[in-house]
């Protein structure tokens, strides 16, 4: 019988040696998954023996990771803002630094009073579901246009309990909410595509081989869906009205000009977790 310290013991180099800096965590992670326990649990019961069963699962898992596939698609769900998300290939794995864009969404809507949000490419519905959940009186209208991607971010709705205060849309960027005449919006909050596209080569594989590429890409500076969405905003957008955005690293001054030589009054920048100058928000 394999111990937890021998599995791990075994397993972390293997992970280190494929590439990935977070091998013991990673290896820890997995382990617990596989014996349905915190992390905690492994570091007090170092000797406790695994079953075939639970060797054999660890070993599919560690081949898999070792061959970078992103820890949230093993598991299956990936922690935004304190709550799990169900997470698939269909869509991305929820990053840290997008918790930031929901906490100036949130703060704008807490000083205005406003109710009514639109999330443009939901993807997971991760910022969807979190605004909802958040702030019981908000109506939220979630786009994408992915009907894979959709049928993830309803499934977190209803994981949370805010799927009656959530309606979802199939389509391109504002075009829907125009279609189902659900505007105006006093919010338009979005993380779209950021990447461009000479820079997709050089990505890690977890980004670059596992996730989805209609959820990355934008064009040759990685800002053809951010412009887009600058210019369509102000036909679904209320005023006083916010726009939020998250951008890629060294975009957000480009993207804060363009909102400005568009006409929005008031355009700052917030930085991420890393300092590095993350989300433009633009009010109207």
């Amino acid at each position: 019988m394999t111990t937890v310290r021998e599995i791990l013991t075994d397993a972390i180099p293997q992970l280190a040696d494929a590439g990935i800096d977070s091998a013991r965590l990673d290896a820890e992670v997995l382990l617990a998954h596989v014996v349905g326990r915190q992390r905690g649990w492994l570091w007090s019961h170092p000797e406790q023996s695994l079953s075939t069963e639970q060797t054999r699962h660890f070993t599919d898992l560690l081949t898999r990771r070792r061959q970078r596939e992103p820890l949230a698609y093993q598991l299956g769900e990936w922690e935004f803002y304190g709550r799990a998300f169900v997470v698939s290939a269909d869509v991305l794995v929820p990053r840290p630094e997008t918790e930031l864009l929901v906490e100036a969404a949130l703060a704008w809507l807490r000083r205005t009073a406003h109710t009514t949000i639109a999330d443009i490419g939901t993807g997971s519905g991760a910022i969807a579901v979190t605004l909802a959940a958040e702030l019981p009186a908000l109506q939220v209208i979630a786009t994408d246009l992915s009907p894979h991607a959709l049928e993830v971010a309803r499934s977190n709705a209803q994981r949370h309990g805010v799927e009656e205060r959530i309606t979802f849309l199939e389509g391109d960027l504002t075009a829907p909410l125009i279609e189902a005449g659900c505007t105006p919006v006093d919010v338009l909050v979005a993380n779209l595509p950021y990447i461009a596209d000479e820079e997709f080569p050089g990505l890690m594989p977890e980004v670059r081989v596992y996730e989805p590429p209609t959820a990355l890409l934008a064009g040759k500076d990685g800002l053809d869906l951010i412009r887009r969405l600058i210019t369509e905003s102000p036909a679904v957008l209320g005023a006083p009205g916010l726009l939020a955005m998250e951008t890629g690293a060294g975009q957000a001054s480009a993207v804060a000009n363009v909102c400005r030589e568009h006409g929005w009054r008031e355009v700052c920048i917030i930085d991420d977790y890393a300092g590095i100058p993350r989300h433009v928000l633009a009010e109207r």
